[in-house]
């Protein structure tokens, strides 16, 4: 079932009992409602929160200062073989990488995150943008990294929380988990796998782009988020003004590169022909930004 309707019935109703204006408005009016309930922290207590739950990957070759990704994983929780999987084609490409885990910070185990967080009822992706904006603040804040070569990489929800961060940053808005000042750090590159792009994300309702660099993976066969509205998204921005290689896998199902699924229960969504492709765009693309001066 496609996750389109994320938000909840209450708010809906709430937005649907408004007249004129206010409904042609209303997914801004709904995720201003959810982000002023969301529990908000400060900058640096966002990093604390997280910064316990990050796993470091170091580089195979080179020295410091480090080109840098941070990577950002699906709505069902860190899977530790699958973030090291791709942390492995950073490393091997001689990047510094550290996977953010959104969900043990929150006591969310993977049970609670299909249950809730999958279904857009808990830690929606305005809410996680936080988690981006600490995560991209902590990292270009180290000794051993070039903060001027930092590439954001998220899978699903992962994606949907960047994307959200660069829209809202780009309209100078804060992520409503956050209060106070929070600087907003525009990556070198950024890597996004099968986002959802429907009702409910800034990246949707904002005109927005960005400096980064940008490599958009998108499963044309997605039968999780609808591939085709995400498509639009990225033709937006490139049109805006961002440089975007957009890549669509017509026959490719949502986590189409997750290997570990072969030879279990859905194997079926596995990709060979297009995961080999993704990981070869996504040396490419990490060589490129290493190559920067």
């Amino acid at each position: 079932m496609k996750r389109r309707a994320i938000l909840a019935g209450a708010v809906l109703a709430l937005v649907a009992s408004l007249a004129g204006g206010a409904w042609a408005n209303r997914e801004r009016l709904m995720l201003a409602f959810l982000g002023a309930k969301t529990e908000k922290r400060t900058l640096a207590e966002q990093e604390a929160l997280i910064l316990p739950h990050i796993r470091v990957f170091q580089p195979t070759a080179g020295s410091p200062p480090f080109p840098a990704i941070v990577q950002f994983h699906g709505c069902a929780g860190y899977r530790p073989d699958f973030m090291a999987q791709w942390a492995k084609v950073g490393t091997e490409a001689g990047f510094l990488v550290i996977a953010v885990d959104s969900m043990s910070p929150r006591g969310i185990d993977r049970e609670e995150a299909l249950s809730s967080v999958c279904a857009g009822k808990r830690l929606i992706g305005q809410e996680r943008a936080g988690d981006v904006a600490a995560a991209l603040a902590a990292v270009a804040a180290r000794k051993d990294v070039d903060p001027a070569r930092i590439v954001a990489a998220g899978w699903s929800h992962g994606a949907w929380s960047l994307m959200d961060y660069l829209a809202l940053s780009a309209a100078s808005q804060t992520p409503p988990s956050l209060k106070g000042e929070a600087p907003a750090i525009d990556p070198a590159g950024v890597i996004a796998f099968y986002p959802y792009c429907g009702e409910g994300t800034w990246s949707r309702l904002l005109n927005w782009n960005t400096k980064a660099k940008v490599l958009a993976l998108i499963a044309g066969a997605d039968t999780i988020v609808d591939g085709a509205e995400c498509r639009a998204r990225f033709e937006a921005i490139r049109q805006a003004g961002t440089p975007v290689d957009l890549v669509w896998y017509e026959n490719a199902d949502h986590v189409f590169d997750d290997a570990g699924l072969v030879g279990g229960e859905f194997a079926h969504y596995y990709g060979a022909a297009a995961a080999e492709d993704a990981a070869r765009r996504y040396r490419s693309f990490l060589e490129a930004i290493r190559s920067r001066p």
